[in-house]
């Protein structure tokens, strides 16, 4: 940096925050307990608003976002996910300063995680000489900035971002091309910046300040833009794209040799005060110029890799298309496994409605506006060409499988596969997808694959995540999805042969999916139930309400907000779930040997599902642990004394995604009958009993149970966990308990021992 004026100087007086005065100070520490915030970040907040001339259409949206938005509880565990109209954010309302720093904040959530834009504010807090003031740590900051988060997610700028970044990309042409506009430039440089420009606002005698550069440029614009509408122009090749003449602030995007950013401020009596911020020198290392932005606004995802790839308007058009044609080929096509392919079920049976209702456009979601006509047509034989291979590959009896199933191996077996399907569709059409026939040369491939994962994801998520960020295109990220996609495809149970004999698909993509949503969130592993990233809850959907439904069990929901738990509402980023403790019990306190009677002689009465005969109570017990709540969930009643039955959600969620659902029914009143004493005949009836809820079933010569659970989804869904393992479950839905044993009777010899859950 050089040129006078070079720092950032100016410094906030504590003796001005509304916070100490009489009961504000007792608020303030109310406030920072709730949300487990320093009352100083608090303070420190403020004091950077105070130097910040935000728009007041905007702080008109940050008060109206702190005023708090839905939560939802799970009235099983008392625990809240959402927001509240309380805490700090009912005490930042009240500050214009607070306000202003809030959007801010909610400003950099466009591109930035939670834990990068409280870097970012906390650099501007040490130019801006507030740190003097009010001492307080960068992970205060970022703490204050996480608990905020989630207020501010209706009102991120996602849909200027895209306007800028469309409308730039529309008025470069390739000659022109400026890089790195979407690359991340580091926390103090891109705080030294701003720190000029609202110190430059403030000051009277500056009449323009002027910016040029283009590291991380359609940030700056969009951020300047929505924070001051009034005062900020846009200039590209000498030609204004956004703004009035009036302007104070104007920003021109012009490449620069050294990256940096070049500021002028221009006085009254045209005196100019120059600087040059950022640069090689100013940044670490070289290999930090070259890292993308944490993420984008998922609309703008075409536009990113216009830019990241630099693909022509052909190129840009064929991703979208193969994109549509290959997330048609997963849903038709996908398969989850479980042990070892055991248990297999369709992808299509565990997507959320609203995934299944727009599937078909999902590419719109991410950018691309197409034809309708030509991608129903194209995709229509691209899908017709995979299940061409498919029936080949399936004849030869080796199916699509490779050696190995790493992300390396699947991104060049998901390589392979993409140039067989254009040359299958350039041999039965006449032409080729894109031009040349050459997805390598067009540089499409990787796009290809980390769209059509990315698009997967949104398929297990309620509701429909689209204001959802989007993820750049990394190495490790291109792998990661190229194995998803390639796991549904080749229908594999990968590293079987290593010894790997219970990996679940299910847990894998629910895993990815967010990660791929929710930036910056602890990872959401096979006993994690819920955790909060960028200012979203991703929970198990059941913890709402327990349910025997599959579409059910296997989503995801995601609400604004963070986690609350106990009587002071503390907030917390992680609820995972642990095994009960191993509870000693001399004998089953239920018994699980009553056989079923359905003969009263020769006469067949017929099978009607029981309920449980005595009351039974789920209680779950929870140990807040710093940021992580941990449960643990057992089954109380009468007869168990002092020996609680321990139940998993996760075991019961995964149980039933898997399990047989049974629906409908196939038989008449004559046709039961006669199946019956058939059974009877053959001694069936021997071997079936009735399981109560608890109930044991170790060392029990009976192989197969009907649980004693009619109509309590409670009961249902844990018994689901607690039977699964070596038997075959199958759940009554729309069905009458006769369908459903027969359904397992028939499949008997293929799953040996099972269980319905009635």
């Amino acid at each position: 940096m050089a040129g006078p004026s070079s720092g950032v100087q100016k410094q906030w007086d504590i003796g001005h925050s509304i916070f100490l005065a009489g009961a504000a100070v007792r608020s303030l520490i109310k406030a920072g307990s709730e949300d487990d915030i320093q009352p100083q970040a608090i303070l420190a907040m403020e004091g950077l608003g105070a130097g910040l001339l935000v728009d007041h259409e905007r702080i008109s949206d940050g008060v109206d976002a702190l005023r708090g938005g839905e939560n939802r509880k799970f009235n099983q565990l008392m625990i809240t996910a959402g927001l509240t109209n309380g805490g700090a954010a009912r005490l930042m309302r009240d500050s214009v300063p607070c306000v202003a720093a809030f959007v801010l904040a909610v400003a950099c959530k466009t591109c930035f995680t939670d834990q990068e834009t409280g870097s970012i504010l906390y650099e501007m807090m040490h130019f801006r000489g507030v740190l003097r003031s009010v001492p307080v740590s960068r992970t205060q900051i970022e703490r204050a900035v996480g608990a905020l988060s989630g207020y501010g997610h209706k009102i991120v700028p996602n849909t200027l971002f895209n306007d800028v970044a469309s409308t730039i990309t529309r008025n470069m042409t390739p000659s022109l091309a400026i890089p790195r506009l979407m690359s991340r430039s580091g926390a103090k440089e891109i705080a030294e910046i701003l720190s000029h420009v609202f110190e430059s606002l403030e000051d009277t005698n500056i009449k323009k300040i002027t910016l040029e550069g283009h590291q991380t440029g359609i940030w700056f614009v969009t951020m300047l833009v929505w924070l001051l509408p009034n005062d900020t122009q846009l200039i590209l090749h000498d030609k204004i794209l956004f703004g009035r003449g009036n302007y104070r602030l104007k920003i021109t995007l012009k490449q620069r040799d050294d990256s940096a950013w070049y500021i002028q401020k221009w006085y009254s009596e045209k005196k100019i005060s120059e600087l040059v911020v950022g640069g090689f020198d100013n940044v670490p290392t070289k290999e930090h110029r070259s890292l993308p932005l944490s993420h984008v606004p998922v609309n703008s995802a075409k536009t990113y890799l216009a830019a990241a790839y630099r693909l022509p308007e052909d190129a840009l058009e064929a991703t979208g298309l193969i994109v549509a044609a290959l997330v048609d080929i997963v849903f038709e096509h996908g398969i989850f496994w479980l042990s070892g392919n055991r248990y297999r079920i369709p992808f299509r049976d565990v997507c959320q409605m609203d995934f299944v209702s727009r599937y078909h456009t999902i590419t719109e979601v991410f950018g691309w506006n197409l034809d309708l006509d030509k991608v129903n047509e194209r995709r229509s034989h691209i899908v017709a060409a995979y299940t061409h291979r498919l029936s080949q590959t399936q004849a030869a009896d080796n199916g699509m499988q490779s050696e190995t199933l790493d992300g390396i191996s699947s991104y060049k077996m998901m390589s392979k596969l993409l140039l067989q399907l254009e040359t299958s569709f350039w041999k039965t059409r006449g032409f080729a997808m894109i031009q040349e026939n050459d997805l390598e040369h067009m540089g499409i491939i990787d796009p290809i694959i980390h769209v059509a994962a990315e698009a997967l994801y949104c398929s297990i998520i309620d509701p429909f995540p689209y204001d959802r960020p989007f993820r750049p295109l990394t190495v490790a990220t291109l792998h990661s999805n190229a194995e998803t996609i390639w796991r549904l495809l080749s229908g594999d149970s990968p590293l079987q042969q290593r010894g790997h004999e219970n990996i679940n698909q299910i847990a894998s993509f629910r895993s990815e999916a967010v990660k791929s949503i929710c930036p910056g969130a602890l990872d959401f592993g096979s006993a994690v139930l819920a955790v909060v990233g960028n200012g979203l809850v991703a929970y198990a959907t059941p913890l709402m309400e327990p349910s025997t439904e599959r579409r059910y069990c296997a989503g995801i929901s995601m609400i604004p907000g963070t986690l609350r738990w106990g009587k002071d509402d503390a907030r917390y980023l992680r609820l995972w779930e642990v095994e009960a403790a191993e509870f000693l019990s001399a004998r089953g306190f239920y018994e699980a040997s009553q056989r079923i009677e359905v003969f009263q002689e020769e006469t067949y009465l017929g099978l009607e599902a029981l309920p449980n005969s005595e009351m039974v109570k789920v209680e779950t017990l929870i140990s807040p642990s710093e940021n992580t709540l941990t449960l643990t969930t057992c089954l109380h009643s009468p007869s168990l004394q002092d020996a609680p039955v321990a139940v998993n959600w996760w075991r019961s969620i995964e149980a039933l995604a898997f399990a047989e659902l049974i629906r409908g029914h196939d038989m008449s009143a004559f046709g039961e009958r006669e199946l019956a004493h058939s059974w009877r005949a053959r001694g069936f009836f021997d071997n079936i009993a009735w399981l109560a809820v608890g109930g044991l079933t170790s060392g029990n010569a009976i192989k197969h149970h009907i649980t004693m659970t009619d109509s309590n989804e409670t009961y249902r869904f844990f018994e689901a966990g607690r039977l699964t393992g070596s038997r075959r479950l199958f759940v009554r839905q729309s069905a009458p308990l006769i369908q459903c044993l027969k359904v397992a009777i028939e499949r008997g010899e293929e799953t040996g021992t099972w269980a319905i859950i009635a």
